[in-house]
């Protein structure tokens, strides 16, 4: 596939799924980022919802960058959120790998925005001695509204984008990287509403005993329908602690399940009807009683670099 090679390319480590079922088909990690994207036709289109939602909540989860790359639904050169999820075309998502994405256009209830760089856009205004009100007029904007671009509340409407580009120039504009669409997720998912823990959602009884625990320690955990794993679940145990939470399954899928992890810097805790697994830099292995075994001490014994 041309965007895995492109991506290897590029640095990154990849891991791919290898199954069109799950909510995520490759998972792209360099340095400190890491990216998760689904490929669908249409993303409004056969189960793309169910797949949006779990990618969502693996990606909060995970501290990972969601992105479904679609064949159709989204113009070229620009970015929709569907769900909560950024979504843009196979061919743009290329044009930001190799570092020539264009202006952050993006499509929202009240039309087409262009994300601007407020500050940018302040010092400008001020080495040139215009005020507040010198610039909204030249705009054919309210003051209040300036003031929002300037402090980075507001994007800009295609006109209003025109303009300060013709005024002071392109580098008002932010351009799409991958660093400016996790900015955008992370903007997005916050009009969300919270994730129901995972322990009130599963059904096989060890498991949502385990969810239980973790939820206890203060983990906030999340089920996930369309993985390899079962859930995911983030804490704190004196440093970040990310999990991957899997109960039975075959050998191919705890595989997957562990390049997974350490892609992505976090544990993969298995559990069945004998033992508890928890497999970071070393494997811990305990009897299969979330109870009265201490998780904290499991992970810590299993170690994370």
């Amino acid at each position: 596939m041309r965007l895995e090679n492109l991506l290897r390319e590029k640095g990154y480590s990849v891991v791919s799924s290898g199954s069109g079922e799950y909510s995520f088909d490759l998972l792209a990690g360099r340095r400190d980022s890491v990216i998760a994207i689904k490929f669908v036709e249409n993303p409004r289109r056969d189960k793309a919802e169910k797949y949006a939602d779990d990618l969502r909540r693996l990606a909060l989860s995970l501290d990972v960058t969601p992105l479904i790359a679609c064949e159709e639904g989204v113009p070229e050169d620009s970015l929709a959120t569907f769900r909560g999820v950024p979504s843009l075309s196979l061919e743009t998502l290329e044009r930001i790998i190799e570092g020539e994405g264009g202006p952050f256009l993006y499509f929202s209830k009240g039309g087409v925005y262009v994300k601007i760089r407020g500050e940018k856009i302040r010092r400008m205004r001020r080495s040139m001695g215009m005020s507040l009100g010198d610039l909204s007029y030249r705009l054919g904007v309210t003051r209040r509204m300036v003031y929002e671009y300037e402090t980075g509340r507001a994007d800009a409407t295609l006109e209003v984008a025109y303009k300060l580009v013709q005024l002071f120039g392109e580098d008002v504009v932010e351009r799409m990287d991958i660093d400016s669409v996790a900015r955008h997720f992370a903007e997005q998912v916050a009009a969300h509403s919270r994730d129901t823990q995972a322990s009130r959602v599963v059904k096989d009884p060890l498991l949502k005993r385990l969810l239980s625990r973790l939820e206890e320690m203060g983990f906030l955990s999340r089920a996930m329908e369309r993985a390899p794993f079962n859930a995911v679940a983030k804490g704190d145990i004196g440093v970040k602690c990310r999990v991957l939470i899997k109960r039975n399954g075959s050998d191919e899928e705890e595989r997957f399940t562990m390049e997974v992890a350490r892609l992505c810097g976090s544990y993969a805790l298995f559990v069945n009807g004998e033992w508890l697994r928890v497999v970071g830099e070393r494997e811990v292995k305990a009897p299969s009683q979330p109870e009265s075994v201490d998780l904290r001490e499991m992970f810590q014994q299993a170690g994370l670099q």
